[in-house]
């Protein structure tokens, strides 16, 4: 979930810098690499490996399950509805197929979030003379008539919106006025922002010694990801402790099912809401909110994450209070989460923006076997998960003559020797 449960504004905040967040994630990479976005007069290209809620447009389109996900069932599906429209069966939603789409569809996911492998890294530059969706999505974006032709009458709204985000008034459009109208990271503009070069001024402040600090601060925690999260991805063991994968196992039978902010399943699910039932399907009880549940488990460097751990994102990585998502980590350089309104539960690429250097495995904190007499943080969960199971035990970590008495009694619902220890085996009769 995104930064708890405090409001519906704050959380919806959030969730679009999540979003954008992952739209840009790729372009950085692309930047890093020497790609540079190719200027096109059109919508981007989206193909197998892309994700987000262009993808859901698309797949109810192509009349394929809408999960937000291309894989290759959309892929397949697209080449039918191709074919059936008498252009070329490519699978990829291309120039093409963008054309022969219905106006309000095309015009819609072209001014999604959408990320991935499968989308090209273009941006649509458009003047006088542009014609497409990409030219309805900028219509729309500046309260111009909507009819997918820049003439003089849409320019001159460009030009104003331009000037009101302190562009300069050229009446093109490229990267920098797609960041102002917030649709970078969608199939209109698929290239990090380009923000304009600041001018000097006498009066402009300069930065605190405190900020300049900060600032280092970040850079270095982002560096530090980016090398745990390159030595992560060499690994290819997607090994977990056994009370792990079956809180995996729940989270990953949930695929498919939509994000809601609050959800806690079974129908929907937000990203914290995921990570919470999962884990109570495993005998443990985590907290509600995000923030709370980095502190629920034993840290580790994010190298060393396996299957079941979680994985945190925050606003402000010098301060985990500012955490906003989470993710459950699925091995091989993949997590499955809950992203945000719009997607769907699903795997996908492990992403860096804003991730935390840390791990948090919820099963390092559990001690078994444990026994009579014992006290702590093993005994508490014992005695929640007894009490999911119609016991009224006091959950006081002390493993007294109750709880001894609770543990032989489900011991002997479940076939089990009725002593007071509870191993690993015991332990995976819960959930």
């Amino acid at each position: 979930m995104l930064r708890g449960l405090a409001s519906p504004r704050r959380t919806a905040t959030a969730s679009l810098g999540l979003v954008l967040a992952l739209g840009f994630t790729s372009f950085a990479a692309a930047s890093a690499s020497g790609a540079t976005p190719k200027r096109v007069a059109g919508c981007a290209t989206i193909a197998e490996s892309s994700i987000g809620p262009a993808v859901v447009t698309l797949q109810k389109l192509v009349r394929t399950t809408a999960d937000g996900e291309f894989g290759p069932m959309t892929k397949t599906a697209v080449a039918k509805w191709q074919k059936r429209h008498k252009i070329a069966a490519t699978g990829v939603v291309d120039a093409a197929t963008w054309a022969a789409m219905p106006d309000a569809i095309a015009q819609t996911a072209c001014a999604q979030q959408v990320h991935g492998a499968g989308v090209g890294v273009t941006c649509a530059h458009l003047r006088v003379g542009s014609t497409g969706a990409a030219v309805a999505v900028l219509q729309k974006a500046v309260a111009a008539d909507v009819d997918g032709e820049f003439g003089p009458m849409t320019e001159t709204a460009v030009k104003a919106a331009q000037t009101k985000a302190k562009l300069t008034a050229s009446g093109i459009v490229g990267p920098a006025t797609w960041a102002a109208f917030a649709l970078t990271g969608t199939p209109a503009c698929m290239a990090a922002a380009v923000a304009p070069a600041p001018t000097p001024t006498p009066d402009k402040p300069k930065l605190t010694k405190a900020q300049r600090e900060h600032a280092k601060a970040v850079k270095a925690i982002s560096d530090q990801v980016s090398k745990l999260a390159a030595a992560l991805l060499d690994k290819t063991d997607a090994r977990a402790d056994n009370i792990a994968a079956r809180a995996f196992a729940f989270a990953k039978r949930q695929t498919g099912k939509p994000y809601r902010w609050g959800g806690t399943g079974p129908k929907s699910y937000d990203c914290s809401g995921l990570v919470m039932t999962s884990y109570v399907h495993a005998g443990l009880t985590l907290p509600r909110v995000a923030a709370d549940q980095y502190g629920a488990g034993q840290p580790v460097p994010l190298d060393q994450a396996e299957q079941g751990d979680l994985l945190f994102y925050a606003s402000d990585l010098t301060r985990p209070s500012t955490i906003y998502h989470v993710v459950i980590y699925a091995g091989v350089g993949k997590v499955l989460d809950a992203p945000y309104t719009g997607a769907f539960v699903g795997t996908r690429p492990l992403w860096t923006a804003n991730l935390l250097p840390v791990a948090v495995r919820p099963v390092g904190q559990l001690v078994l076997p444990v026994k009579r007499g014992a006290t702590g943080w093993t005994v508490t969960q014992l005695q929640q998960e007894l009490n999911r199971h119609h016991n009224t035990l006091t959950v006081d970590g002390g493993y007294g003559p109750d709880t001894v008495a609770a543990v032989k009694a489900w011991k002997q619902t479940h076939g089990l020797h009725p002593t007071a220890v509870v191993g690993r085996q015991v332990w995976l009769t819960f959930g």
